[in-house]
């Protein structure tokens, strides 16, 4: 990478504009006083102190004495990588705090008494509702599926894939009419033959029900009553499923 590309990139860390010339100017000279430090980065002495006080919480730079001297020090580059680690660990936290507020106002906004019967149309539609599966407030998932289809399978993989991501654990359940041989990589899967099992698929989920339909149609099913009842449903066919 060229060297004009570097400040560039700093930034794109989260580092500003006179934080960017200070660690350079720091990794340049080493070890050296802050006013050496301000001359080479351009920038007035008492805000280049400011700025080497903050760049030293983030690990960046160091102080260290030689005699009455106090000198600062930029530390190795490596360092910029666990300021990234640290950022993204801090994005994933903000994230997990903000799938429990989407959360908390789900479950708001399900508690009147509108519940009822949603039809979503197309691909669009169908992502949709998928990704309101993935921020659920709760990581059980119930399936009833009448047949093995391994389209349906891989999105309803993709789904526990981004819940176990998104919370950190997924408790998923499938209880299918037909026998399938490859395993559930995020949760169980049992059979359960029965001519009277629901026909298609049912995903329960929190406070509701997802029903994909052929020819990307789905509809949903918001009521606290038919979902606990579903539940219960399930439930009792999963201890008889082998």
């Amino acid at each position: 990478m060229e060297d004009n590309f570097i400040p560039l990139e700093l930034r794109k860390l989260g580092l500003k504009d006179k934080e960017v010339k200070v660690y350079l100017a720091g990794l340049e000279l080493g070890p050296t006083p802050v006013q050496d430090i301000a001359k080479k980065a351009g920038v007035v002495r008492p805000t280049t102190y400011e700025i080497i006080k903050s760049l030293k919480a983030k690990g960046l730079f160091s102080e260290t004495s030689k005699g009455t001297k106090r000198l600062f020090e930029a530390q190795s580059p490596e360092k910029i990588l666990q300021l990234l680690r640290v950022q993204r660990r801090e994005l994933e936290e903000k994230e997990r705090e903000f799938i429990r507020v989407i959360a908390a106002l789900e479950s708001k906004y399900y508690s009147g008494e509108r519940g009822g019967i949603s039809v979503f149309h197309g691909e669009e539609g169908m992502k949709m509702l998928e990704e309101k599966i993935s921020f659920s407030s709760t990581p059980e998932i119930l399936v009833f599926a009448s047949r093995a289809d391994k389209k349906e399978m891989q999105r309803r993989e993709e789904i526990y894939k981004q819940i176990k991501t998104r919370r950190g654990k997924i408790e998923a359940k499938e209880l299918c009419a037909e026998k399938i041989d490859a395993s559930l990589v995020y949760g169980m899967r049992k059979v359960f033959s029965s001519a009277h099992l629901v026909p298609g698929t049912l995903i329960i989920f929190d406070h509701a029900v997802f029903f994909p339909a052929e020819s990307f149609k789905g509809y949903l099913i918001e009521n606290q009553l038919v979902v606990e009842l579903l539940k219960s449903l399930f439930r009792a066919l999963w201890e008889r499923g082998a």
